[in-house]
């Protein structure tokens, strides 16, 4: 339905992005019948709530988000006002999940995933940019990564990553299940499809294998990451890590 969505309603990539938010909430809701927290915080979570910690740890995480977005009013896109609005209430989802999470914690869960994409973008788009000549500037590219993870991280709590792992990974693998590689795999063949309606630049058949052996690569480790952590804050800094990588090299 959602890639159907991108295909018939005309739009940037923000809007397909937003588009995923009421349709990951009605999975949730009507379709896996589970409340909303456990798109964060697998079952055994705490109730929702925040706490004085949670609302600081908010208030932080929303700081990056909100300043972009403030700059983004004067472009007057909706999309992408709407897209920075939903990461400043990723920020609560996020702080809710750091709640049960220590820092050494996500760290150790978003390590491979991070590694395999940091370096995956680092001999792709790094190896395009040498290629054609384009000069990288390491201290603008520093400020880059910092800067979209920090936009990123809260983000994925109500984009994306919340859906194809909070939401997919969950209802189609349960704790105890074996074979689990398998619909790791699915989960993120489907993630690689998912990105068809946004993607071009390539002819078909190139696209469609890159798009599926790229989030393959990724996306199974991301999912190994949510099961044995059972908390979406290791995959969600994975993902945030290696899209923050990408936009660096391209100069964005």
């Amino acid at each position: 339905m959602w890639v159907g969505l991108g295909y018939l309603v005309p739009g940037s990539s923000e809007t397909y992005l937003l588009m995923g938010i009421p349709l990951t909430v009605a999975f949730q809701l009507f379709v896996r019948r589970r409340p909303l927290r456990e798109l964060w915080v697998r079952r055994g979570g705490a109730r929702s709530g925040l706490s004085r910690r949670d609302v600081a740890v908010t208030a932080l995480l929303a700081l990056a988000p909100a300043y972009w977005g403030v700059k983004a009013v004067g472009g007057g896109n909706p999309s992408v006002i709407g897209w920075y609005a939903a990461a400043i209430v990723g920020a609560a989802a996020a702080a809710y999940a750091l709640r049960s999470a220590s820092v050494r914690a996500v760290f150790r869960s978003a390590a491979l995933a991070t590694t395999l994409g940091v370096v995956g973008n680092l001999v792709v788009v790094g190896g395009f940019q040498v290629a054609t000549g384009t000069s990288v500037d390491l201290m603008a590219l520093v400020g880059s990564v910092l800067r979209w993870t920090a936009i990123y991280f809260p983000a994925t709590f109500v984009i994306e990553e919340v859906a194809f792992r909070g939401a997919l990974d969950s209802h189609l693998h349960h704790p105890g299940d074996a074979r689990g590689w398998q619909s790791a795999l699915l989960v993120s063949v489907l993630w690689g499809l998912w990105h068809l309606p946004v993607a071009h630049g390539m002819p078909f058949p190139l696209l469609l294998l890159s798009l599926v052996t790229w989030h393959c690569a990724i996306g199974i480790p991301l999912s190994l990451a949510w099961r044995r952590s059972g908390n979406l804050a290791g995959p969600a800094f994975a993902h945030s890590a290696i899209d923050a990588v990408r936009n660096g090299l391209l100069g964005l």
